[in-house]
């Protein structure tokens, strides 16, 4: 897995079925390396159209979101059995979005990830600080302490995507050195403290065609975390072929 590049589009709550349809269209045609994994993050009931639309083909189905329980009085909220009986292979937890509107702590997402691989289904942990701890540098201690709450011990395997909050949508970015740090850090971090082997580390915030490549090759990132480019035929297309 460590091989692999990841790029996760994370649809949002964007695009009706007709523009769906159309954008799976012309990635279901490209020709992208065996090594690099094109994973498309679409809303709930856009799910099970998606996975129609990519039958006979090499992209990937996950969720945005899974509830942190199997079943319940949850209104609203999908489980993790029903994203995965849909065909979702990865789930993205604790995304900022999420902590702020829906007010997720990290003991929440610590169960989401749980439950996820429970189900055998891939978290996607996202972690990342704002812009006053950004300021104030206590960013690093802020990210550990989310991979001390949230990560379980002794996995095998983990994808983490560091998303600066103030990043977000904003067309700001970290400089290199700075997510060469954090992805250091946390690396060092969940080796040290969670004794995870093997760890997928993800950029995400901002992204698009013009940065992605220098994030890659300079930080040694293992692929990125994709918001509003995702949804931009030219730009997404432009990510996956080059990568080629």
């Amino acid at each position: 897995m460590s091989q692999n590049t990841l790029i996760v589009s994370n649809w949002k709550m964007n695009l009706n079925l007709i523009n769906a349809k159309k954008l799976i269209s012309k990635l279901k045609s490209l020709k992208i390396s065996n090594n690099t994994k094109n994973i498309v993050c679409p809303q709930y009931l856009l799910i099970p159209h998606v996975r129609d639309l990519i039958q006979s083909s090499k992209i990937i189905l996950g969720a945005q979101d899974c509830h942190s329980e199997e079943k319940g009085s949850f209104t609203g909220d999908s489980s993790i059995s029903l994203i995965k009986e849909y065909g979702c292979k990865y789930v993205i937890v604790g995304h900022s979005e999420r902590r702020e509107y829906h007010k997720e702590e990290n003991f929440d997402v610590k169960k989401k990830i749980n439950i996820a691989i429970k189900n055998n289904v891939v978290p996607i942990v996202c972690v990342g600080e704002s812009f006053l701890l950004r300021q104030k540098k206590t960013y690093l201690k802020f990210i550990c302490k989310q991979l001390e709450e949230c990560i379980p011990k002794n996995l095998k395997q983990l994808v983490i995507a560091y998303e600066p909050i103030w990043a977000i949508g904003s067309g700001l970015i970290p400089t290199i050195n700075d997510i060469i740090e954090v992805k250091e850090s946390c690396i060092n971090y969940l080796k040290k403290n969670k004794k995870i082997k093997e760890i997928n580390f993800l950029y995400g915030g901002s992204v698009n065609s013009q940065n992605f490549f220098e994030i890659r090759d300079k930080c040694k990132v293992n692929g990125a975390l994709i918001g509003g480019a995702s949804l931009i035929e030219k730009e997404i297309i432009k990510i996956l072929k080059e990568d080629f």
